[in-house]
């Protein structure tokens, strides 16, 4: 379904593809999915976020694949400062305990998913 101005495009379905999706061809398949957003009024971000039921997630595009990482950890940081962390120790804590994982690298731009468990990030957030 199209709708004017959704600003949100789900792309195809996979039952499965590797980190990377490799030769450009995963498992392809019909699906109808179901996605639940939340509208903060005045609130902008500015590369997609994914909020599963364990797991914050920020996604950068770029070439090259570095800027992509660059770009979804930089996301991951002002996240996690939105829940309370200090900068700084967001950017160490992610140095350790935070996950990269390769979502494109066969189309026009590399996508990279930078992740953090929600039990260090909700854990580490500065409470007054």
């Amino acid at each position: 379904m199209r709708v004017p101005g959704a600003l949100f495009f789900t792309g195809d379905c996979h039952a499965g593809q590797g980190d990377g999706e490799l030769c450009g061809v995963a498992l392809e398949i019909t699906a109808k999915v179901t996605v639940t957003f939340d509208l903060i009024k005045q609130k902008r971000i500015n590369w997609p976020r994914i909020e599963s039921p364990d797991a914050f997630m920020t996604v950068g595009s770029a070439r090259p694949m570095e800027d992509a990482a660059r770009i979804a950890y930089a996301e991951l940081i002002v996240w996690l400062e939105e829940l309370g962390w200090d900068r700084w120790e967001a950017y160490e804590a992610l140095t350790q305990i935070g996950q990269l994982t390769v979502g494109n690298m066969v189309d026009t731009y590399y996508s990279m998913v930078a992740r953090v468990d929600k039990t260090f990030a909700l854990a580490g957030a500065v409470r007054d």
